[in-house]
């Protein structure tokens, strides 16, 4: 009975580590320093920061060590930033999927190999690409989807 109690208690620190639709456009808006104390009041954790050869730099949070759930924020010169999410339920990527469907993205492409199937859409305000990937070999799957504010580039 206790277990069972704890584990009612602790499953709403679970899902609160999973983000939505409303969360990716929060982080789309903000520059990285509020995106960080953001993510961080979710449960995530730093992982580890890299540049990249753009001058830019990625920005590494997980939701711990034996998770698959990952933030990555790419911080351009302004400070804005291009998220990559990696859900690490197939449940919570259908259901970003199915909220860009219904606030007025519209499909621009789609690509689809051995490997990877991908769709991207765009609003009057973001850009948004879904990917499913397929690991050779295995019949796991991982998502991912890169969400960022068209008015930004990597120049900004």
């Amino acid at each position: 009975m206790k277990n069972l109690i704890l584990l009612f208690l602790l499953s709403p620190l679970v899902c609160m580590a999973q983000l939505n639709y409303k969360d990716l456009t929060f982080l789309a808006h903000n520059k990285i320093d509020k995106n960080i104390e953001y993510i961080k009041h979710k449960g995530y954790v730093f992982r580890q920061e890299k540049t990249t050869g753009d001058g830019t730099k990625q920005v590494y949070y997980e939701k711990g060590k034996l998770s698959r759930t990952m933030v990555v924020m790419r911080v351009l010169n302004n400070l804005s930033v291009v998220i990559s999410y990696v859900p690490e339920e197939q449940n919570n990527f259908e259901n970003i999927q199915n909220e860009i469907n219904k606030t007025g993205f519209n499909l621009i492409d789609s690509t689809s190999s051995d490997r990877d199937s991908c769709s991207s859409y765009q609003s009057k305000e973001y850009f948004t690409k879904l990917c499913e990937v397929q690991f050779p070999g295995s019949t796991e799957k991982s998502h991912n989807i890169t969400f960022y504010r068209k008015d930004i580039s990597s120049n900004n």
